[in-house]
């Protein structure tokens, strides 16, 4: 029983450092040959952290918190400009 929730564990955090990973890969990748591999890699990252969120509210408020704050980190890095012009938009 113990290494199975030692397993699960070890799992649920890999899910979340490769999210995160994939949503800094996406915004780096901006502009590049790759843009578009790298954006379905994120895509594919962001639906199996929200899948192990839906199922992490099962195993307690902790774990679907990780889940939920590191897909609301995901979002943020691939939408955030951390490019070096500070040009305001143009209407």
């Amino acid at each position: 029983m113990f290494c199975e929730v030692h397993t699960i564990c070890w799992l649920f955090g890999v899910v979340q450092v490769v999210g995160l990973a994939s949503g800094w890969v996406a915004r780096l990748s901006a502009g590049s040959r790759c843009q578009s591999s790298c954006h379905c890699l994120f895509f594919g990252c962001l639906a199996l952290v929200g899948a192990t969120a839906l199922v992490s509210v099962s195993l307690g408020p902790s774990c679907w918190l990780v889940s939920s704050i590191t897909l609301s980190l995901m979002i943020l890095t691939v939408t955030c400009d951390f490019g070096r012009s500070r040009q305001g938009a143009t209407w």
